[in-house]
């Protein structure tokens, strides 16, 4: 099924316009719940419930009310909400810089979107992916959606443009609220054995195919097997102790590394010893090195 552009838009910078489409990047795939009525499995309904008239009361009585101080609300029409939002419609995404996409943390990545091109702005479209791409550059700038201005990043991804809204300078929480045991120090020994366990763990290329949301899985697989009439058994979590020893941690997990490594590795000995047999016995060259030497230090005892 063809996916649906959630809006239409204008790329803006100097005096180019770029007509564009914005589609949801991503699709979440979260287990999610219905609330029901434990009695006889029908889904509850939530009402709206007013504690001072002490009665439930229709939407249609409701206002929006901003609380200024605990317990002092004022109140907002549609009218008044609509004449505050951002000037210039939702058609507008204006770049403003142009910078290396390393200078954004992704701390302030939000929402990502993909852009299409629109009628009439392919060669437009092409020629600023391309730029951007030869420059390394990615684009920051405004875009207002349902009238609401956001903080944007335009970034080259697979060959077009992909949009991520941001957070706010204001919206992200300084890192000095919390504890990063900066008056903790590493010793050379430890720091060895740390780079040499990233080392070890260090790959080429991220492939996120290789990654799945077990939780999801299993709560699925549960459900089909709970409508089957099946009994579900929970597997216990692992036990994780507490870490005293971090030299000692560190030298455990490489062993553990290489003992995986020396077990993927066996099979090929194998096979590579299986393939000796079946060219006419040059696998015996080994076996024959054990019994001269067998045979040597025999003679040395004598």
């Amino acid at each position: 099924m063809a996916s649906r552009p959630i809006a239409v838009s204008n790329i803006s910078f100097g005096l180019v316009s770029i007509p564009v489409k914005l589609f949801s990047a991503t699709r979440p795939q979260s287990v999610s719940f219905n609330l029901l009525h434990e009695k006889d499995r029908s889904r509850i309904q939530q009402k709206i419930y007013c504690p001072v008239d002490d009665a439930i009361v229709d939407r249609s009585e409701l206002v929006r009310g901003y609380e200024i101080e605990k317990g002092r609300y004022v109140v907002f029409t549609d009218e008044e909400l609509k004449g505050l939002e951002a000037p210039g419609g939702d058609s507008s995404i204006e770049i403003t810089e142009f910078l290396p996409l390393s200078e954004v943390d992704p701390i302030y990545f939000e929402t990502s979107y993909y852009l299409e091109s629109d009628r009439g702005g392919g060669k437009a479209y092409r020629l600023l992916t391309d730029a951007m791409t030869t420059s390394e550059r990615v684009a920051i700038g405004r875009y207002t959606m349902r009238g609401k201005e956001h903080l944007v990043v335009l970034r080259p991804y697979e060959q077009g443009l992909m949009l991520h809204t941001l957070y706010y300078a204001d919206e992200v929480k300084s890192a000095s609220e919390f504890d990063r045991s900066v008056n903790e120090s590493s010793k050379e020994n430890e720091l060895s054995l740390a780079k040499r366990l990233i080392d070890d763990l260090t790959h080429k290329n991220f492939e996120p195919s290789q990654y799945h949301d077990t939780y999801r899985e299993r709560v699925i697989e549960a459900a089909h097997q709970k409508a089957a009439g099946e009994q579900i058994t929970v597997p216990s979590a692992p036990a994780r102790g507490q870490v005293i020893d971090l030299m000692a941690a560190l030298k455990a997990s490489l062993e553990k590394r290489g003992a995986a490594t020396a077990a993927d590795s066996e099979p090929a000995v194998s096979d590579k010893k299986v393939a000796a047999s079946a060219h006419g016995g040059k696998s015996r060259a080994p076996a024959e090195s054990t019994a001269h030497a067998q045979a040597r230090r025999v003679a040395r005892k004598k």
